[in-house]
């Protein structure tokens, strides 16, 4: 994939988990298949923005490169009990929409 190709990936990976993520707390809770499907595209969405930054040619350490993929190494590495589903909660509803926004932006 080019630089555009993974950019406009990432992008709809994102949009992806934002339309899987549930109206509330409670609902995340109760819903077991949702916390691992969302789980899986951030993992998925930290592989692609590592991809993104080596073919662009940009240094590690640029955010929110970096961040998504120091988060999908959390996820993809960590044994089960490890995982936290309030954390996996916090990003989705929390800083989905800023990350979002960054990759918008090296869109244009």
């Amino acid at each position: 994939m080019n630089p555009a190709e993974l950019i406009a990936t990432l992008d709809a990976t994102l949009v992806r988990i934002s339309r899987l993520a549930p109206q509330n707390k409670a609902s995340w809770d109760a819903d077991d298949l949702r916390q691992l499907a969302i789980e899986r595209l951030w993992i998925t969405a930290g592989n692609l923005a590592e991809a993104y930054r080596k073919a662009t040619g940009l240094p590690s350490g640029v955010e929110p490169w970096a961040e998504l993929y120091g988060y999908r190494s959390i996820l993809a590495h960590a044994l089960p009990d490890e995982i936290a589903p309030d954390r996996i909660w916090h990003e989705t509803v929390a800083d989905l929409p800023r990350i979002l926004e960054h990759v918008r932006a090296a869109r244009e």
